[in-house]
């Protein structure tokens, strides 16, 4: 029995190693290496998003349910949804927003009251939020959204929440699956005026994100 033992031992663990070797290795083909100073990022290439996602509350709930490629090897993804010619991400037309059957996207306008909480992953240059607390995944963004930019280290993951101060026009409606996620969640277009005109003119006013914790956390910072 000892020797069986002896014998099988081996065999289970390079079976055990050989599996942990399938899931850690990563394809990298097709992607473009960032060098030194893009560690952090899957395949070196900033395109891909972090390698680490964020594990603690709040945010990590946010991207429990990511699957980040959606199925795709990282380069059979860019090849779908970057524009080399361009250089940048491939959005979808209207504005993002679910299409009906005529191909119009739908929405319409609405308005967001004092004390709602909407959030971004994004710099506040841009013009869209969402319902606060909607899964990443539901946000059909690319991953290189959750990449924490460099000008603004106190906001990681590039996330921002903020509290409506003032009644805020907006176009609201259903996300159009896209980037390999899901969607259909809600997202909010300001138009013409982005986010940090919005917290100039005291429509919107910054919170701290540990606002979505309230009565979830154990007392272990988790």
């Amino acid at each position: 029995m000892k020797l069986f033992t002896a014998l099988v031992w081996p065999l289970f663990v390079l079976s055990a190693s050989a599996s942990t070797l399938s899931r850690t290795l990563c394809d990298c083909r097709g992607t473009i290496n960032g060098g030194s100073g893009s560690e952090m990022y899957i395949c070196n290439d900033q395109r891909l998003g972090p390698r680490v996602l964020p594990r603690k509350l709040p945010l990590g709930t946010l991207t429990a349910s990511y699957d980040r490629f959606g199925g795709l090897t990282p380069g059979q993804f860019l090849d779908k949804w970057w524009s080399t010619a361009d250089n940048r991400w491939i959005f979808p037309e209207q504005n993002g927003f679910q299409l009906n059957t005529d191909s119009n996207g739908i929405n319409g306008t609405t308005v967001l009251e004092p004390g709602t909480l909407v959030d971004r992953f994004g710099g506040e240059g841009g013009r869209f939020v969402s319902a606060a607390d909607a899964p990443f995944s539901q946000r059909a963004l690319p991953p290189s959204n959750l990449n924490t930019n460099a000008s603004t280290p106190n906001f990681p993951y590039d996330y921002h929440i903020y509290r409506v101060v003032k009644p805020l026009t907006v176009v609201g409606g259903p996300i159009r699956p896209w980037f390999g996620q899901p969607g259909l969640g809600t997202q909010f277009f300001t138009g013409s005026t982005n986010i940090n005109d919005l917290l100039t003119q005291g429509f919107l006013q910054r919170e701290d994100p540990e606002i979505l914790t309230d009565g979830k956390k154990n007392g272990c910072g988790i």
